[in-house]
């Protein structure tokens, strides 16, 4: 069997494995009723189907802003949703079953794609690197319907076609990942920097034409902003619906940790006591990582790292840095490396025992709809 297909056959195992404890866990915990949806299937359904996963499912079923809504669908990109109406005929018109389906499979994507980085990047070291990413304590958030999976399957496949120097493809790929998320255009800048390496390596001093595909990510960010300007009226559309509805405001850095301090010191309940010491502790992995790749000298990856710290700390809220620092792809990289390394052999153990726990933990904390990132 080839091994792409082991890997990804591998994750939707894990996968399914991971939604029938969330199911027995949320039977156990008696997780409330169907509330949006209705049935045995709403009820499943709803185990992974909450929170920021209503803007997807209003948005394949109705377009942005339907009648009587004028906030905020607009701070959430089109891929995404645009993928779950195309495939929700093929499940009896669902689009929360076609979410579904579309996280599994493109997990299973970025699954292959990673262990590929993986050994491009350090021999033997691509299967712990997707190890890793199985095991990520938040990694129900590429289970449900969310953006996660697709995003980083498009990064992934992205990264790995620039390494191989197939820039038209990288470029569309990168296209891609930003019209699912506007991290996109921190990929797409990360890339630019992989091609000045390249061009650098090779005693070039003219970039060719075909690093212009790496503007197709930028286009598709600013096509959307625009449909947003002409549907509203609003020519910073986006930015007004991430400040009405979530109140994200730019800030300066030591700003954006006082508030992640400050949120997290003064939480009452416990899941947002686990959620905003989270996210506040994602933001200081976030730095170690950088640190490591920049003493590495791995620079496109540290400027992909960095513009992503980069948006979380310079703004008033750290809200989902768990759920973006899922899709670091870097640290899988990394640590898969150095599981190699007899040094580092303890790795390949202690991630899955710390790991574990907390991803069980988590995704009945997510399924209880109780808020986890």
């Amino acid at each position: 069997m080839p091994m792409a297909v082991r890997i990804a056959l591998s994750w939707c195992a894990s996968r399914l494995l991971l939604a029938a404890v969330v199911v027995v866990g949320a039977v156990a915990l008696g997780a409330p009723a169907a509330q949006r949806t209705s049935g045995t299937w709403g009820w499943l359904a709803e185990r992974f189907t909450w929170w920021d996963s209503w803007h997807y499912v209003r948005i394949a079923e109705q377009g942005y802003l339907p009648p009587g809504l004028s906030c905020c669908d607009q701070a959430f990109f089109p891929g995404y949703p645009a993928l779950m109406a195309v495939l929700a005929p093929l499940f009896a018109g669902s689009v929360i079953a076609a979410g579904l389906v579309l996280s599994l499979l493109a997990g299973a994507v970025a699954a292959v794609l990673l262990h590929r980085l993986g050994e491009l990047q350090s021999p033997g070291s691509g299967r712990w690197a997707v190890v890793y990413l199985a095991v990520a304590p938040f990694g129900i958030f590429l289970s449900a319907v969310y953006t996660e999976s697709l995003f980083l399957s498009l990064s992934l496949a992205a990264w790995l076609l620039g390494q191989r120097r197939r820039w038209a493809l990288a470029g569309l790929a990168a296209a891609g990942a930003c019209t699912v998320r506007v991290n996109g255009l921190f990929l797409v800048m990360a890339l630019a920097v992989t091609y000045a390496m390249q061009m650098r390596a090779d005693g070039r001093r003219r970039p060719a034409r075909e690093v212009l595909a790496l503007g197709l990510g930028p286009l598709a960010v600013l096509a959307h902003f625009g449909f947003l300007a002409v549907k509203t009226g609003d020519p910073v559309a986006w930015h007004r619906a991430q400040s009405t509805g979530w109140v994200r405001e730019a800030a300066w850095p030591w700003e954006g940790l006082a508030s992640g301090w400050q949120a997290a010191t003064s939480a009452t309940s416990t899941d947002l006591v686990i959620s905003r010491w989270a996210d506040l502790l994602a933001v200081l992995a976030g730095g170690l990582l950088l640190l490591a790749l920049a003493l590495l000298r791995r620079w496109d990856q540290a400027v992909l790292i960095a513009l992503n710290l980069a948006v979380l700390v310079w703004s008033t809220m750290l809200t989902s840095s768990v759920r973006y620092a899922l899709m670091w792809f870097p640290a899988y990289l990394l640590l898969g490396e150095l599981s190699t390394r007899p040094r580092w052999g303890w790795l390949r153990w202690a991630v899955p025992a710390v790991c574990l726990p907390l991803l069980v933990l988590l995704s009945l904390e997510f399924a209880t709809h109780r808020w986890v990132g």
